[in-house]
């Protein structure tokens, strides 16, 4: 199913290469849907890891007929959050637009605003996609949250294939038409296996429930507001700088999600079921053997980078409207990112380790550290390397909060990491 997925995702940015290549237009629709985006992926980090916690603790405690009304009750409070932020980015997108890129001239500003207030729609479907995705992967429905990962990526270049004006509006459609499709299709598949159904509307519950997914949100936010910070600072060089820093995080995070799909898709639910189940033991077996795996994936996907980094770009890319200035500028992201792709591999087992143990405060240190240490670096070796010390900055900020969170799990939880027993 990854490899269904990321043909999917490939093809996709294949296509909005060709047609966009790295311009000002595609720096609008990106810079659009950057808060909706952040949004998705603070709720996806967060709310998914921390419905199926939320999902296991109950069934282990209270049954799973009372899990799934609570699942169902949290739904409901999803939608009137994903509602109310949509509602308040689309009054708001000219300020919005405005404080994320300062430096894009009027005339891309303003496609930004309207790709922003097209988008903000999608938040409500966003919302519930992340929570049932957490769901479904509690009870190991993998394959349904896979699929609809493929549509929510799959779709957006679809209005410029039908032959809709090649334009950031056209972008912004396809962006709502991934976000309905994903939603709709786990929402089928939830009320198809019966988890979903009369929902359970306590505040205790609602306070559970943000309990132990406020941390892992907040985290979440911290990361994923750094690359909000990385599009300010882009939006003063050249129209197309923005452009060429996600083409090569396309590549970097296609390349570190084969390799720790499996990983970041199962760990978490069967680590957080043994530990509920008291077999710590079980625990962290699997674990050493996933940090073996984790290591072996890094040193592969290192070589593959670093060798083939503007093969990779030109495969993708190299087509249409992607000339060779375009092909340079994302070569050298992919190669400057790999800090990125490295700490990508080491924290997906790092913070599914700290979910699972419930030391939260781990990832919220590590995700703070990651942010400061980029509001530091960040504008001095852009003074100093201009474009590439942007993506410097970003791989140097992810090492040192990966380093700061494995040595604090490491101290606390060292049989996880390393079976220290004799062999005999």
């Amino acid at each position: 199913m990854w490899i269904l997925q990321g043909a999917v995702s490939f093809g996709a940015q294949a296509v909005i290469a060709a047609y966009f290549g790295a311009s000002a237009g595609f720096d609008a629709y990106l810079v659009g849907t950057t808060l909706p985006t952040t949004i998705y992926m603070v709720i996806s980090s967060g709310l998914s890891a921390a419905t199926t916690m939320y999902f296991n603790q109950v069934k282990a405690r209270e049954g799973e007929a009372e899990a799934f009304q609570c699942i169902s009750g949290l739904l409901v409070m999803a939608l009137a959050v994903g509602i109310f932020l949509g509602t308040l980015l689309f009054v708001q997108a000219g300020r919005l637009v405005t404080g994320i890129a300062p430096g894009l001239s009027q005339t891309v500003s303003g496609e930004a605003v309207g790709c922003l207030k097209l988008t903000s729609m999608a938040l409500p479907f966003l919302m519930i996609y992340s929570l049932l995705t957490g769901f479904l992967n509690a009870q190991y429905m993998f394959f349904s949250t896979t699929l609809a990962g493929t549509l929510l990526v799959g779709l957006v270049p679809l209005p410029v294939l039908l032959g809709a004006p090649v334009s950031p509006d056209a972008l912004a459609w396809g962006f709502n038409a991934g976000a309905l499709g994903a939603c709709a299709l786990l929402l089928m598949v939830g009320l198809r296996s019966g988890g979903l159904g009369r929902p359970r509307m306590r505040w205790s519950d609602w306070k559970h429930a943000s309990s132990i997914g406020l941390a892992p949100v907040g985290a979440a936010g911290s990361a994923h507001i750094l690359w909000l910070f990385e599009r300010y600072f882009a939006s003063s060089f050249d129209p197309g700088t923005i452009s060429a820093l996600n083409y090569g995080q396309r590549i970097v995070n296609f390349v570190a999600g084969g390799l720790t799909y499996a990983t970041s898709t199962i760990l978490l639910p069967y680590l957080s079921a043994w530990i509920e189940a008291g077999e710590r033991e079980r625990a962290a077996g699997f674990n050493r053997k996933t940090i073996i795996g984790t290591t072996i994936c890094a040193a592969a996907g290192l070589i593959l980078l670093v060798g083939g980094g503007e093969w990779f770009v030109r495969l993708a890319y190299g087509r249409g409207k992607f000339d060779e200035a375009a092909i340079a500028l994302t070569t050298t992201a992919v190669w400057l990112y790999l800090g990125v792709f490295v700490s990508y591999l080491y924290g997906v087992v790092i913070n599914q380790n700290a979910l699972a143990m419930q030391e939260t405060l781990v990832i919220a240190v590590g995700a703070t550290t990651a942010l400061l240490s980029y509001l530091v670096l960040a504008p001095l070796l852009m003074n100093t390397f201009g474009y590439r010390g942007l993506p410097v900055a970003a791989s140097t900020a992810f090492l040192i909060s990966v380093l700061v969170s494995t040595r604090f799990m490491w101290r606390r939880y060292q049989a996880f990491y390393w079976n220290s027993a004799p062999h005999g």
